[in-house]
């Protein structure tokens, strides 16, 4: 019987059983949308260690390098990004992130931007990918748990939601998870949302606000 050589681009490699090289591009373009959800979620179950990233994270990777490598895209000065050169692959990237592959990848997204230290900037390049409400709200909701998080008073249980989130080992150093640090991450993906949708119902500027004007 004729041995069938494995392909990279195939849904066969989304298997952490086989392997770490996954091309994401031809099997988007490639194959049905549902399909590759579906195999991008089961991938998940079986890669349980909470230091490794998983297919789905692995997925946001590859999508920032396509965005990264893209074209400049300002909808406001303050908040600039940039949009993929392949707009088939970017729509199709976008059904994935805010419809076939909700709710599993929403602590993925925030993992990413609350993991993203050294350019936080950069966390538009995938936040100008979400349209969903739902994922929106996630992240709202998370600013205000590390909102009141700014207030404990010990550095390690200040530090521990962070960490949750963030998905870091409960021994890495509480200063790469400050709740501020965090907040701040955060308050600038939010507030790109609120220029970008109409989400007035979902919070205002003022809810994301992290002082108070004095009296």
């Amino acid at each position: 019987m004729e041995k069938r050589s494995f392909r990279y681009d195939s849904l066969e490699s989304i298997d952490p059983n086989k392997s770490q090289l996954i091309n994401f591009e031809k099997i988007i373009l490639n194959e049905k949308l549902e399909l590759v959800a579906e195999k991008l979620v089961e991938s998940t179950f079986v890669e349980q260690h909470f230091m490794r990233k998983d297919a789905i994270d692995r997925f946001l990777d590859f999508t920032y390098f396509k965005v990264q490598t893209g074209a400049h895209h300002i909808i406001h000065m303050a908040y600039p990004t940039k949009r993929m050169h392949n707009k088939e692959l970017e729509a199709k990237i976008k059904l994935l992130i805010n419809e076939l592959l909700y709710p599993e990848i929403v602590l993925r997204v925030l993992k990413y931007f609350t993991r993203n230290i050294h350019e936080s900037d950069t966390n538009l390049y995938i936040a100008n990918l979400v349209d969903s409400e739902e994922i929106i709200q996630s992240v709202y909701e998370t600013f205000n748990l590390f909102k009141k998080d700014i207030f404990v008073y010990n550095p390690e249980q200040k530090s521990l939601n962070v960490k949750m989130i963030q998905q870091f080992s409960p021994q890495s150093d509480y200063k790469l998870s400050l709740p501020l640090d965090a907040c701040a991450k955060l308050k600038y993906v939010l507030e790109f949302f609120y220029i970008k949708h109409n989400i007035k119902h979902l919070y205002t500027m003022d809810d994301i606000r992290m002082f108070a004007a004095a009296s």
